[in-house]
């Protein structure tokens, strides 16, 4: 009896070593967002890359700190697929939105369902007719429900903040 126990033990002790070694294994983070909302500018400033000239994103990278995706998967309902797939490989979900979108793609409290933190980070808040606190409400009524981060990757406004939330995050 014992010994069957210790055997239990030994098993679920390599169950837990094999889910940690998972873990670690993930990337920090998914970005989250429509076409143009600044998912590729926001991760290279993020790593303190220059982003002079950014390129369209076109399928989902596994690149960096993060995973980047293609706006039109979050724009478009059918691919979303992709992205709630792809988003078990993150350890935490950044859902962008531009301050000068007066609305979002996505159902209210759609990001409720994923297990992981959700956090939001409101872009753009340098650009003319920027409206940050709109852009707060409707990531929080998309389902947001942790931080939300006002940032501009041009000027370099609100990223040291996001950038000490997610190396917390990394430990």
């Amino acid at each position: 009896m014992i010994e069957t126990q210790i055997g239990l033990f030994s098993e679920e002790r390599s169950n837990q070593d094999a889910t940690m070694e998972v873990e670690r294994n993930k990337r920090l983070f998914m970005l989250w967002g429509g076409v143009g909302s600044g998912k590729t500018t926001l991760l290279k400033a993020l790593q303190q890359e220059e982003a002079v000239s950014v390129l369209k994103t076109q399928m989902i990278n596994y690149g960096g700190w993060g995973i980047d995706t293609p706006g039109e998967y979050s724009e478009m309902g059918d691919l979303r697929r992709h992205l709630v797939s792809a988003s078990a490989d993150a350890r935490l979900i950044i859902v962008l939105h531009d301050a000068t979108r007066p609305a979002s793609n996505f159902p209210p409290n759609y990001f409720l369902m994923f297990p992981q933190t959700v956090i939001g980070v409101v872009t753009k808040i340098d650009a003319v007719h920027a409206d940050p606190t709109r852009a707060s409400a409707v990531l929080r009524q998309i389902g947001v429900q942790g931080q939300i981060f006002h940032v501009s990757a041009i000027t370099g406004s609100g990223l040291s903040d996001l950038r000490q939330i997610l190396l917390a995050y990394s430990l």
